[in-house]
């Protein structure tokens, strides 16, 4: 019984860092990220750290904090240009 438990505990671990980092990567690619999605990578963060989780998914998650909500203006003015 005690091991199911650490292997639904780890791989619930890994699955929480592996979301995180998916969504972190395509926030990065698109240079920002809306407040909708950063209290869902909160509320994912949450779970993987009180399992156990630690390691470079916090600083991942800490960069992605610093992105703006939205896509900043002169961004949106370059597309319409091409």
């Amino acid at each position: 019984m005690i091991k199911q438990y650490i292997g639904l505990k780890q791989g619930m671990i890994s699955l929480l860092s592996s979301e995180i980092l998916k969504v972190s990567e395509k926030c990065f690619e698109v240079g920002y990220c809306p407040s909708y999605t950063k209290e869902n990578v909160q509320n994912m963060y949450d779970s993987y750290h009180k399992l156990g989780g630690n390691g470079m998914v916090t600083a991942v998650v800490e960069s992605l904090y610093k992105l703006p909500n939205i896509k900043k203006r002169d961004d949106l003015d370059e597309r319409k240009n091409c």
